[in-house]
């Protein structure tokens, strides 16, 4: 009879620890495609407008060298990307392919391009200055 009274407090104790064996736990990635909204320092790039959609800009850069090859750059968009010309707020679509424009960019957690502010300028000269 002893036996019988303790079985029920046995199985009390143990089906608690059993229970979370039995599921499987997932750990949750810190670093997603786009991790953080922006880190590090933006840096400036110069260059002509290849090709523009909603979602990316590619530019060609500007060489530093005029007898070095053009090298060509992806940048994603996002709604924080602001742009502008002659310091006048301008919608993406004012923005024409073969445009001369001056861009801030930070790395994004998956080491990608991110546009902050693009903006027209003639070329030679960076935007703002």
């Amino acid at each position: 009879m002893r036996h019988i009274a303790i079985l029920p407090v046995l199985v009390a104790l143990l089906l608690p620890a059993l229970l979370p064996a039995q599921y499987s736990r997932r750990r949750t990635s810190s670093a997603t495609a786009n991790s953080g909204p922006y880190s590090g320092p933006a840096v400036t790039f110069n260059g002509t407008v290849k090709t523009l959609t909603k979602k990316e800009l590619i530019v060609d850069l500007d060489p530093a060298d005029p007898e070095a090859e053009r090298q060509t750059l992806t940048f994603r968009l996002s709604k924080k990307t602001k742009f502008s010309k002659d310091d006048q707020s301008i919608a993406l679509s004012d923005i024409a392919v073969g445009t001369h424009i001056s861009l801030d960019a930070t790395r994004d957690g998956d080491l990608k391009f991110s546009a902050l502010n693009v903006m027209v300028a003639p070329p030679g000269k960076p935007a703002g200055k």
